[in-house]
């Protein structure tokens, strides 16, 4: 598989970002685009992507399609996710695109003369496809490689009614993802070993989110280019307690890291009356100081020293051990700010403790990290996000087995492993097919197995992306042994389902996000999470994508696990349920949102079946 291993890292980074907003133009329908398949060894085809302007227009185009037409051409190592519609006379109608379908080449069209270089045999297996009538692109057309991310963005939005602010703000965010994987292409993490300890996993990252275009965006005001995330100091902030509220033995934690950071500092750290102590990201320090007033930050050198997880905002500190700290930072990692809000402040502790334990999971595949204590400062909601701590209490694994954070078994581009091979086939040795189909099913059965049946019988949709869902090996054989989910923020629950699964009255804050009026809206979030940003991406790792047989498993198991009556099989598995509500990460960002989710129609991968070729 192609994935730009060989590219500069710097164009490396660039097809990395390119790659990852044109899947979402075009899987978010934000722009439309056509299938050709092509006469190449290097390519089954090519995507065409049209212009912005072209959405306007009549969902079936007749004229034909001119230079100023065509957005960007890519060369795909298969065919994309088609969509149900008739062919259109231009190529058949893309559904959804994802960065590893595409060649490390990405073109537009540009004109030339007679004098200039022929084409390599590849850009003249597509232009062989876009000649008339359908096609009218002039008699001199030749293809060029993009000119960089930014121009892309530029290009893309020329043509909408987007605020310029706004613009310029995306077009940062996109030169920040590129910064920073350029960095990390530079600079590629080893992969490490099974039986290493989980930090080392959750720090060897190297592309992060699949298919965000900010994926690797690290925006904050005065932060150095070179800063390490990975090993930030921990300060603290002295606050009155009135100007707090605290969930949990949140001061039976706190009170004593702080005393060894002043021991350690060779300080006395000062017993104030009705004070509490809080925990601060050292970035943040700042940011505090500027919005809350009547607080005190201590000393500089009184600090602990702490090892970031792969959220960056979340940490372990080796002086509190089977502890982890989450703290809002005002960073902006792919496209959102990492603060923490005072519903989840709220939630998490109180969840943990009464709704966690009744669940209807099995504890022998699924173990759920609670949060037992949080801290929150009192005041309107859009600043008190920005001092906020939640604590997370690890799950401590068992002699002879590890765990490790499902996002890093499915990155590539370690430094001691061969270009195009995935971590988790390295590590566990997946090297033929046989051995790579056995470990999917069993992934995807005790998956469906351990995540699926809180949705069913308590209407509980866990966010299980990746960087949420911990694996658990068994460290001799490399055994899936099940799974850890974390972060109770992002959840979505229907209370009713909830009451009368567990019968207790849960209560949530007035206008908390988690809360859906029916159990079917609790469906989107858990699909986008678990099957869209989760298991397509292991399934496509695999190899067992585009012949359909990851999908097939993916069925059988759903199939086994979702009752024949409940709502859910049939928003799945019904066959007329071609599409599901996607997430719209672009489309969000366009809008402004990050907590408001914004759906549009998605190809239901579930259903998935391989394409025909014509």
């Amino acid at each position: 598989m192609s994935t730009g291993c060989a590219l500069p890292p710097n164009e490396h980074a660039a097809f990395a970002v390119v790659s990852r907003l044109l899947s979402c133009l075009v899987t978010e329908s934000l722009l439309r685009a056509f299938y050709l398949p092509i006469n190449s060894d290097r390519a089954s085809g090519a995507l065409v992507v049209l212009s912005t302007h072209i959405m306007s227009e009549h969902p079936i185009i007749d004229r034909a399609l001119r230079h100023s037409d065509i957005f960007a051409i890519i060369p795909l190592h298969h065919p994309p996710v088609l969509k149900g519609t008739p062919n259109d006379k231009h190529g058949q109608p893309v559904g959804l695109v994802d960065p590893l379908d595409m060649l490390p080449e990405v073109y537009e069209l540009a004109e030339t003369d007679a004098d200039s270089p022929v084409n390599d045999g590849l850009r003249q297996a597509i232009l062989a496809r876009l000649t008339p009538p359908p096609w009218e692109l002039g008699r001199f057309t030749t293809l060029a490689k993009t000119r960089g991310v930014v121009e892309l963005w530029d290009k893309f939005v020329e043509g909408l009614l987007v605020d310029k602010k706004l613009r310029k703000t995306i077009e940062n965010e996109l030169s920040s993802s590129l910064h920073w994987q350029r960095q990390a292409f530079e600079s590629p993490p080893s992969c490490p070993s099974l039986n290493a300890h989980p930090i080392k996993w959750e720090q060897s990252l190297v592309a992060g989110h699949p298919t965000h275009p900010m994926h690797r965006a690290r925006s904050m005001t005065s932060v150095p280019s070179d800063y390490d995330w990975y090993h930030p100091k921990i300060r603290f902030v002295r606050v009155p307690q009135s100007m707090l509220s605290l969930s949990g033995p949140f001061e039976e934690y706190i009170p004593r890291l702080a005393q060894i950071a002043a021991t350690n500092a060779g300080k006395q750290l000062l017993d104030v009356p009705e004070t509490t102590l809080m925990p601060a990201h050292e970035l943040q320090i700042p940011n505090l100081v500027e919005k809350f007033d009547g607080i005190e930050v201590l000393d500089d050198d009184i600090y602990v020293e702490a090892l970031a997880q792969s959220s960056i905002r979340t940490v372990l500190v080796p002086d509190m051990p089977g502890i982890a700290l989450k703290l809002a930072v005002g960073v902006k990692i792919s496209s959102s700010l990492r603060t923490i809000s005072h519903f989840t402040a709220d939630f998490g502790p109180r969840f943990s403790k009464d709704i966690v334990p009744l669940l209807s999971i099995d504890r022998r595949i699924l173990s759920i990290e609670v949060e037992p204590a949080s801290a929150v400062y009192r005041g309107e909601p859009d600043i008190a996000k920005h001092f906020t701590a939640v604590l997370r209490q690890e799950y401590e694994p068992p002699a002879g087995e590890n765990l490790i954070v499902c996002a890093a078994l499915f990155e590539m581009g370690h430094k001691n492993v061969p270009p195009g091979v995935s971590a988790i086939e390295h590590v566990l040795n997946l090297n033929t097919e046989e051995k790579r189909e056995a470990f999917l099913d069993r992934y995807i059965r005790l998956a469906c197995e351990a995540l699926v049946p809180p949705l069913l019988n308590n209407g509980v949709a866990f966010e299980a992306h990746a960087q949420n869902v911990l694996a658990r090996f068994d460290t001799r054989s490399g055994e899936l042994l099940g799974f850890v989910v974390r972060d109770l923020g992002g959840l979505r629950i229907h209370p009713g389902t909830l009451r009368q699964s567990t019968g207790t009255d849960f209560q949530f804050l007035p206008s908390h996000c988690v809360i859906t009026d029916s159990l079917e809206e609790t469906f989107p979030k858990f699909y986008h999470t678990l099957i869209h940003n989760h298991l397509q991406r292991l399934i496509r790792l695999l190899g067992m994508h585009h012949n359909g047989r990851g999908w097939e498993m993916l069925r059988t198991h759903l199939g086994s696990v979702i009752p024949e009556e409940h709502p859910l099989r049939d928003a799945w598995l019904g066959p007329e349920n071609r599409e599901v509500p996607g997430k719209c990460l672009m489309r969000m960002r366009l809008q402004g949102v990050y907590r408001d989710m914004v759906f549009s129609p998605f190809p239901n991968m579930i259903q998935y079946q391989p394409a025909i070729q014509s």
